[in-house]
């Protein structure tokens, strides 16, 4: 197989796996659907407690601009909450809301279960496989 064809093999797999996983961590329930990136978030901000928008951004990889985006989404779904500092206008804090801890915190664990259970049909050999093809890629895009 040619490099020009492995790269765009390797893109197809990227795809596929992406929507394997989005799939599998997806939340559907009470006529809400979460996709797994949300999820992330959430998870993030349940760890972390209030956190600075761009903090957020820092962690998952993320622009300001998309964090924002899916926090608009998440905001109007009664997930989180913003909140801009007192002492900085600029500075505007956001954290999970008692909606979230109540109504989609076993479903969330529940989906980290689900994640952990696909998981689990690997081999110890396998997942070291796959986090050193993924520390690779970082790299290369990193680059």
């Amino acid at each position: 197989m040619e490099l020009r064809e492995k790269k765009i093999r390797l893109l197809r797999l990227l795809k596929e796996v992406s929507i394997k996983i989005r799939e599998a961590l997806k939340y559907r329930g009470d006529e809400v659907e979460i996709p797994a990136s949300h999820w992330m978030m959430m998870s993030i901000l349940d760890k972390n407690g209030k956190m600075k928008v761009g903090d957020l951004s820092s962690i998952l990889g993320l622009s300001n601009s998309t964090v924002s985006g899916i926090l608009d989404r998440l905001e109007k779904q009664g997930f989180v909450e913003r909140e801009r500092s007192t002492e900085d206008r600029r500075v505007v804090w956001v954290q999970t809301t008692q909606k979230f801890k109540e109504c989609l915190y076993m479903h969330f664990k529940e989906a980290e279960k689900q994640f952990e259970n696909l998981l689990s049909k690997a081999t110890e050999d396998e997942i070291d496989k796959v986090l050193e093809g993924f520390e690779t890629l970082k790299r290369i895009l990193e680059r």
